[in-house]
Protein backbone atom coordinates (compact mmCIF):
# COMPACT_ATOMS: atom_id res chain seq x y z
CA UNK A 1 0.00 0.00 0.00
CA UNK A 2 1.25 3.41 -0.95
CA UNK A 3 0.68 6.84 0.57
CA UNK A 4 -1.06 8.01 -2.64
CA UNK A 5 -3.82 5.43 -2.09
CA UNK A 6 -4.97 7.13 1.13
CA UNK A 7 -3.93 10.78 0.92
CA UNK A 8 -6.33 13.66 0.42
CA UNK A 9 -5.59 15.10 -2.99
CA UNK A 10 -5.42 18.82 -3.72
CA UNK A 11 -5.61 20.19 -0.17
CA UNK A 12 -6.42 23.90 0.20
CA UNK A 13 -3.29 26.01 -0.19
CA UNK A 14 -2.25 29.63 0.07
CA UNK A 15 0.13 31.13 -2.43
CA UNK A 16 3.40 32.30 -0.91
CA UNK A 17 2.95 35.79 -2.36
CA UNK A 18 -0.65 36.14 -1.08
CA UNK A 19 -1.23 38.37 1.94
CA UNK A 20 -1.82 36.66 5.26
CA UNK A 21 -5.40 38.00 5.29
CA UNK A 22 -6.12 35.81 2.26
CA UNK A 23 -4.56 32.79 3.98
CA UNK A 24 -6.61 33.46 7.13
CA UNK A 25 -9.83 33.62 5.12
CA UNK A 26 -8.98 30.44 3.20
CA UNK A 27 -8.16 28.50 6.40
CA UNK A 28 -11.50 29.48 7.94
CA UNK A 29 -13.50 28.72 4.77
CA UNK A 30 -11.78 25.33 4.32
CA UNK A 31 -12.07 24.49 8.01
CA UNK A 32 -8.42 23.51 8.34
CA UNK A 33 -6.08 24.05 11.25
CA UNK A 34 -3.00 23.74 9.05
CA UNK A 35 -2.76 25.54 5.72
CA UNK A 36 0.00 24.68 3.30
CA UNK A 37 1.79 27.43 1.41
CA UNK A 38 3.06 26.90 -2.14
CA UNK A 39 4.99 29.00 -4.64
CA UNK A 40 3.65 29.95 -8.05
CA UNK A 41 4.76 26.55 -9.44
CA UNK A 42 2.87 24.64 -6.71
CA UNK A 43 6.05 23.66 -4.85
CA UNK A 44 5.67 23.38 -1.10
CA UNK A 45 7.11 26.36 0.77
CA UNK A 46 5.80 25.48 4.20
CA UNK A 47 2.71 25.60 6.36
CA UNK A 48 0.79 27.97 8.58
CA UNK A 49 -1.23 26.97 11.62
CA UNK A 50 -4.42 28.78 12.59
CA UNK A 51 -2.60 29.95 15.71
CA UNK A 52 0.23 31.45 13.64
CA UNK A 53 -2.30 33.09 11.33
CA UNK A 54 -4.22 34.63 14.22
CA UNK A 55 -1.14 36.09 15.89
CA UNK A 56 0.57 37.66 12.90
CA UNK A 57 1.75 41.24 13.56
CA UNK A 58 1.01 42.50 10.01
CA UNK A 59 -1.83 40.87 8.06
CA UNK A 60 -0.46 42.29 4.80
CA UNK A 61 2.75 40.26 4.98
CA UNK A 62 3.08 37.56 2.32
CA UNK A 63 2.05 34.12 3.62
CA UNK A 64 5.37 32.67 2.45
CA UNK A 65 7.30 34.92 4.83
CA UNK A 66 5.51 33.44 7.85
CA UNK A 67 5.29 29.82 6.70
CA UNK A 68 7.27 27.26 8.68
CA UNK A 69 9.23 24.93 6.42
CA UNK A 70 8.16 21.28 6.62
CA UNK A 71 10.47 19.04 8.60
CA UNK A 72 9.31 15.94 6.75
CA UNK A 73 7.45 15.21 3.53
CA UNK A 74 6.15 12.04 1.94
CA UNK A 75 6.30 10.87 -1.65
CA UNK A 76 3.12 9.43 -3.21
CA UNK A 77 5.05 6.17 -3.67
CA UNK A 78 6.23 5.90 -0.06
CA UNK A 79 4.92 2.82 1.73
CA UNK A 80 2.10 3.42 4.16
CA UNK A 81 4.24 1.83 6.88
CA UNK A 82 6.57 4.87 6.84
CA UNK A 83 3.60 7.14 7.49
CA UNK A 84 2.51 4.96 10.41
CA UNK A 85 5.83 5.58 12.13
CA UNK A 86 5.83 9.32 11.44
CA UNK A 87 2.19 9.97 12.39
CA UNK A 88 2.49 7.89 15.55
CA UNK A 89 5.63 9.71 16.68
CA UNK A 90 4.74 13.37 16.51
CA UNK A 91 3.13 14.57 13.31
CA UNK A 92 -0.57 15.38 12.89
CA UNK A 93 -0.50 15.26 9.12
CA UNK A 94 2.06 14.79 6.40
CA UNK A 95 2.43 16.80 3.20
CA UNK A 96 2.85 14.63 0.10
CA UNK A 97 5.04 16.06 -2.66
CA UNK A 98 6.05 14.81 -6.09
CA UNK A 99 9.60 14.66 -7.47
CA UNK A 100 9.49 18.38 -8.25
CA UNK A 101 8.45 19.18 -4.62
CA UNK A 102 4.94 20.16 -5.77
CA UNK A 103 2.28 19.55 -3.14
CA UNK A 104 0.00 16.78 -4.44
CA UNK A 105 -1.80 15.81 -1.26
CA UNK A 106 -1.81 15.43 2.48
CA UNK A 107 -1.95 12.30 4.57
CA UNK A 108 -3.96 12.62 7.76
CA UNK A 109 -4.57 10.22 10.63
CA UNK A 110 -7.96 9.41 9.09
CA UNK A 111 -6.34 8.44 5.78
CA UNK A 112 -3.79 6.37 7.64
CA UNK A 113 -6.52 4.54 9.58
CA UNK A 114 -8.33 3.77 6.32
CA UNK A 115 -5.12 2.29 4.95
CA UNK A 116 -4.42 0.21 8.03
CA UNK A 117 -8.01 -1.08 8.06
CA UNK A 118 -7.65 -2.15 4.45
CA UNK A 119 -4.28 -3.80 5.14
CA UNK A 120 -5.82 -5.74 8.04
CA UNK A 121 -8.81 -6.77 5.96
CA UNK A 122 -11.23 -5.12 8.36
CA UNK A 123 -14.75 -5.22 7.01
CA UNK A 124 -14.05 -8.16 4.70
CA UNK A 125 -15.91 -11.42 5.12
CA UNK A 126 -14.02 -14.27 6.67
CA UNK A 127 -12.79 -15.86 9.86
CA UNK A 128 -10.11 -14.54 12.17
CA UNK A 129 -7.98 -17.23 13.72
CA UNK A 130 -5.90 -16.31 16.75
CA UNK A 131 -3.13 -18.71 17.59
CA UNK A 132 -0.21 -18.47 19.99
CA UNK A 133 3.13 -19.17 18.36
CA UNK A 134 6.36 -20.07 20.10
CA UNK A 135 8.83 -19.61 17.24
CA UNK A 136 9.04 -17.57 14.02
CA UNK A 137 8.64 -20.72 11.93
CA UNK A 138 5.22 -21.38 13.48
CA UNK A 139 3.72 -18.66 11.30
CA UNK A 140 5.00 -20.34 8.15
CA UNK A 141 3.75 -23.75 9.28
CA UNK A 142 0.32 -22.28 9.97
CA UNK A 143 0.18 -20.55 6.59
CA UNK A 144 1.32 -23.76 4.90
CA UNK A 145 -1.60 -25.69 6.42
CA UNK A 146 -4.05 -22.97 5.39
CA UNK A 147 -2.58 -22.85 1.89
CA UNK A 148 -2.85 -26.61 1.49
CA UNK A 149 -6.53 -26.34 2.37
CA UNK A 150 -7.00 -23.65 -0.28
CA UNK A 151 -8.36 -20.98 2.05
CA UNK A 152 -8.09 -17.49 0.53
CA UNK A 153 -5.87 -15.37 2.76
CA UNK A 154 -7.11 -11.87 3.62
CA UNK A 155 -4.49 -10.70 6.13
CA UNK A 156 -1.87 -11.86 8.61
CA UNK A 157 -1.17 -9.76 11.69
CA UNK A 158 1.18 -10.18 14.60
CA UNK A 159 -0.28 -9.65 18.04
CA UNK A 160 1.49 -9.28 21.34
CA UNK A 161 3.58 -12.02 22.84
CA UNK A 162 3.83 -14.16 19.70
CA UNK A 163 0.13 -14.22 18.90
CA UNK A 164 -0.66 -14.67 15.22
CA UNK A 165 -3.94 -13.32 13.86
CA UNK A 166 -4.86 -14.77 10.49
CA UNK A 167 -7.90 -13.64 8.53
CA UNK A 168 -9.02 -16.23 5.96
CA UNK A 169 -12.12 -16.93 3.92
CA UNK A 170 -13.99 -20.15 3.25
CA UNK A 171 -13.68 -21.74 6.69
CA UNK A 172 -16.71 -23.91 7.51
CA UNK A 173 -15.64 -25.06 11.00
CA UNK A 174 -13.33 -22.53 12.68
CA UNK A 175 -13.02 -24.52 15.94
CA UNK A 176 -11.90 -27.66 14.10
CA UNK A 177 -9.41 -25.67 12.02
CA UNK A 178 -7.96 -24.00 15.11
CA UNK A 179 -7.57 -27.39 16.81
CA UNK A 180 -5.79 -28.74 13.72
CA UNK A 181 -3.45 -25.74 13.59
CA UNK A 182 -2.62 -26.06 17.28
CA UNK A 183 -1.88 -29.77 16.74
CA UNK A 184 0.48 -28.89 13.90
CA UNK A 185 2.42 -26.50 16.10
CA UNK A 186 3.04 -28.92 18.98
Amino acid sequence: MRVSDFMTRDPPVARADAPVTEAQKLAVEAGVTVLFVVDDEGRLVGFLTRKALSSVPDANLPAGKLASPPTVTMSPDDPLERAVVLLSERYLLLPVVDGEKRLVGVLTSVGLLRGLAQMAGLGEEGTRIRIQTSSPTDAYQTLSVLGAKGFPLVAVLRGRGGELIIHVQGVQDPKALLAELKGTLR
